[in-house]
């Protein structure tokens, strides 16, 4: 019975401890859907927490990473070619979310760079910049470990070959922060 009261206290300590002491870097992971091929990836962020000093708001710069791969068809000139796509981007981001009990909504904008390739009967290549805005929601289940959602619309400019306009993105994914 000691051992059981113990335990039960020591974890409510680590919980209020953990409470009073800011988070301030982030690593997370990511399964991630989209509305363009390939439509399913990975994605990968890193975050460290700026302007502490507000006491409501969590302000955050973030690089993010994904991956797609997939095959796919592929009009082009009027044209259907079949093959591997294979997408990346890359970029940095400014968040901001307000610290609600458990959750802690967020919304965000951020630059970046998209390379896609295609492998097929033809190939091509091509890398774009892209701007994205996005808003999310990631619940304080465990001090460290936080899972998110998250949706991000992207506008890709610059693209010759490939019609993207307004790519947009859902993620599940967990957050590590220490």
């Amino acid at each position: 019975m000691k051992k059981l009261l113990f335990a039960i206290l020591s974890i409510g300590f680590l919980f209020a401890f953990t409470e009073q002491v800011s988070a301030q870097w982030s690593i997370g992971a990511s399964y991630e859907t989209r509305n363009e091929d390939p439509t399913n990836g990975f994605g990968l962020r890193v975050e460290r927490s700026i302007l502490s000093m507000v006491p409501v708001v969590d302000f955050n710069m973030r690089a993010h990473f994904s991956f797609f791969n997939d095959d796919a068809v592929v009009t082009r000139d009027d044209q259907n070619f079949s093959g591997d796509v294979e997408a990346y981007d890359f970029g940095l981001a400014l968040t901001a979310g307000a610290k609600l009990a458990l959750i802690k909504p967020y919304i965000g904008l951020g630059v970046g760079s998209e390379n896609y390739s295609f492998e097929g009967q033809t190939n091509f290549d091509e890398t774009n910049l892209f701007w994205n805005g996005f808003g999310g929601i990631e619940l304080a289940l465990l001090p460290m470990i936080s899972p998110f959602v998250e949706y991000r619309i992207s506008n890709i400019s610059g693209s010759d070959q490939i019609n993207f306009d307004n790519v947009s993105r859902l993620a599940l994914g967990v957050s590590l922060r220490f």
